[in-house]
């Protein structure tokens, strides 16, 4: 017993001497952890405003050249089904001496079987980006088609799809 009550007193005099130990963080361990926290949050904040705008981007310019697309295809479509047979016997006479200037003119019409209306999409601002035009090349029988549009992501600017066809009538113009 007596060993027990030696061991009791020297225990009891180690916790009498111990420092009492503060339970919680300093005020500078504290600052410390939140300005890193606050420097990472940062950090995965502007990722994330980068991967929305990106996101953004991509979807505008996704519906930009979706429309673009389907007008080439309308006008390649328009394009074949224009034949010298199609066309009334007094145009193609006309049609066969500029065939270019011929697709051109009724590509261009507000309607008709072998009209295509210009692509609409509403932009962010509520206007239509694409800006269609039909010309013809320097070359003969080629009709240039030529879309414009300012590129969703501001460090691109002003962007150019060009399309140039061969009327597909003008191969049988030789044999008339």
């Amino acid at each position: 017993m007596r060993i027990n009550h030696h061991y009791k007193n020297i225990i009891s005099a180690q916790i009498r001497w111990q420092k009492p130990m503060n339970k919680g963080f300093t005020l500078v361990e504290v600052l410390v952890a939140g300005s890193i926290l606050l420097m990472v949050m940062v950090g995965v904040s502007r990722v994330s405003v980068q991967s929305i705008t990106s996101g953004r981007n991509r979807m505008e310019r996704d519906r930009i050249e979706a429309a673009i697309h389907n007008n080439i295809q309308l006008i390649q479509q328009a394009d074949s089904k224009l034949t010298l047979e199609s066309m009334p016997v007094n145009e193609r006479r006309k049609a066969c001496i500029n065939p270019a200037q011929y697709l051109k003119d009724k590509l261009d019409q507000a309607s008709g079987a072998s009209s295509v209306p210009k692509p609409k999409v509403t932009g962010i601002d509520g206007n239509n980006p694409i800006t269609r035009t039909i010309g013809i090349s320097k070359r003969p029988g080629i009709t240039v088609v030529t879309y414009s549009f300012l590129a969703p992501e501001h460090s691109i600017g002003q962007e150019q799809r060009i399309v140039e066809l061969n009327p597909n009538f003008q191969n049988r113009c030789i044999l008339e």
